[in-house]
């Protein structure tokens, strides 16, 4: 099977675009001009695949239509930079070209995210934090990619999407910038599911400091045990009983609930920036 190769933005070009818009939101134009300047800020893997231009341009074009339904490129509200989060996870989950290992190198999101999309991540992120644009686990794009992979509960599971759409963003932090959970999908999305019996109990809004302590309990615990390896009955009680010791002095409370999202369900295109790819690309 040929892979499809990305372009990768290497550090030394996140810092020149960066410190060229420090005092003004980074554009496409702009970093183009820098990248056709300094062509080694740009790379491809050595072999492997086939430079694929058309990929960029689709999911260039998957998360300007996440941000389009959410309201970009207006102010919006916190809520609906949430449900663009929501929405974009789901929709980079079905780029099937994402299932390779270019998908895990870090450059090739900074390079999504400070080429291709900066004005979304802007949007995103007013205060425009390096981070959000570098590759890792805090770029704009790649989190989001990553907790769609993880949280997945399959095309068979009655609500595939729940534990994306459910937990909130400093649940997802406690998973997804924690190496020793984040590096085991299986453990990962335990403590997930964990996290949603646990908020059905004490309500979404109490869950912060419960899940940072069940956090810490588990990651101590793992390195007693090994928790991946269990069976799937022992994990959800080892992570159930974490919950339960550090929510014990919690009354239980009721919580309506709440309608499923339609956003991630009507994923729809929308142009790809002509102008930007056309200069990138030479189409």
């Amino acid at each position: 099977m040929n892979v499809s190769l990305l372009p990768r933005l290497n550090p030394l070009g996140v810092s020149a675009i960066l410190r060229d818009s420090e005092k003004k939101p980074p554009t496409s134009d702009k970093a183009l001009q820098i990248v056709e300047q300094h062509s080694a800020y740009v790379t491809f893997a050595a072999s492997g695949g086939s430079q694929d231009y058309d990929l960029v341009a689709e999911i260039s074009r998957v998360i300007r239509g996440a941000a389009d339904r959410h309201g970009f490129p207006n102010q919006g509200s916190q809520a609906s930079r949430a449900a663009f989060d929501t929405d974009l996870a789901v929709s980079l989950c079905g780029v099937e070209a994402l299932r390779s290992g270019e998908s895990l190198r870090d450059d090739a999101w900074a390079f999504l995210a400070l080429v291709m999309n900066p004005d979304v991540v802007a949007w995103r992120y007013p205060d425009r934090p390096k981070d959000r644009y570098e590759g890792g686990v805090r770029n704009t794009f790649q989190r989001l990619w990553m907790r769609g992979q993880v949280l997945d509960r399959g095309e068979e599971h009655e609500d595939r999407w729940a534990l994306v759409r459910e937990l909130n963003e400093d649940g997802m932090v406690q998973i997804f910038e924690r190496t020793s959970v984040a590096g085991n999908e299986r453990f990962a999305r335990a403590i997930a599911e964990g996290w949603l019996r646990t908020s059905s109990r004490i309500g979404k809004g109490r869950m912060e400091k419960p899940m940072r302590d069940a956090v810490k309990m588990l990651r101590i615990r793992n390195e007693v045990i090994d928790l991946a390896y269990l069976g799937n009955a022992e994990l959800d009680e080892e992570i159930d009983s974490a919950f339960a010791a550090v929510t014990a002095h919690l009354k239980e409370v009721v919580e309506p609930t709440q309608p499923m999202s339609g956003s991630a369900a009507n994923l729809q295109e929308t142009p790809a920036p002509r102008g930007i790819l056309g200069r990138l690309f030479g189409s």
